[in-house]
């Protein structure tokens, strides 16, 4: 139908509030209470830790942690969610020798949630299949400035090609390496692309523009009806 019909379709995508998730310094006191190094990048996952969400990717995304830490690539990670799978998760990292670098937050509350997304230097959405099929927390990331690294799937790429790195699902050696690209990155180079990430989610992803055009095209449809 679309291909027949493209001019009968209009898209309008998910939002973001860009009040509530915004640049802002990094928390210092967060910073001290998950243990982290405020020296090293912060890499952030946001995600259910539930059998319901296997396919978010966690263990692709600690086997790419353990290449980087064999590779001297220095680099922390903090995870935020929870679920019964949490623990196998943490027994992984046991496992892997990376413990010391791994953090897992467990559940954050609504009114807390910005703060890790403001600790981050960039997100990482490790999915392995079309379960995901556009990731909130890739707008939650650019309205924060945060670049995002996001496999490359119908709908994820969409939203992480506009400030961040797509890698091939489920490949935990790919992933691994554009972690250190992204990583290695300049300063400038990162500050860049941190603005245009901000800059993408005022102006695609923000709920007023959304709106407005919602509006536009229910007064066009009632004035064709």
């Amino acid at each position: 139908l679309y291909t027949k019909h493209k001019e009968m379709w209009r898209e309008l995508p998910f939002g973001v509030d860009i009040e509530r998730f915004a640049p802002r310094p990094k928390t210092q006191d967060l910073i001290a209470s998950l243990g982290l190094d405020p020296n090293l990048p912060i890499i952030l996952f946001v995600g259910g830790m539930d059998a319901a969400h296997y396919f978010k990717g966690i263990p692709h995304l600690l086997s790419a942690a353990y290449l980087l830490h064999h590779a001297k690539v220095p680099a922390q990670y903090v995870l935020v969610g929870d679920g019964e799978l949490r623990e196998q998760f943490e027994s992984r990292v046991e496992a892997l020798g990376i413990s010391s670098f791994v953090h897992f937050a467990g559940h954050v509350s609504d009114d807390e949630l910005h703060s890790y997304y403001n600790l981050a230097d960039f997100l990482v959405l490790p999915s392995l299949h079309r379960g995901v099929a556009f990731g909130m927390v890739l707008l939650v990331a650019l309205a924060s400035g945060v670049p995002v690294i996001a496999s490359d799937l119908p709908g994820v790429r969409t939203v992480a090609k506009h400030a961040g790195f797509v890698v091939p699902p489920g490949r935990a050696p790919a992933l691994a390496h554009t972690l250190q690209e992204a990583i290695s990155m300049g300063g400038d180079t990162y500050v860049e692309l941190s603005m245009k990430a901000r800059a993408i989610a005022e102006k695609v992803y923000a709920w007023e523009p959304i709106v407005e055009r919602l509006d536009a095209m229910y007064k066009e449809f009632a004035k064709e009806s």
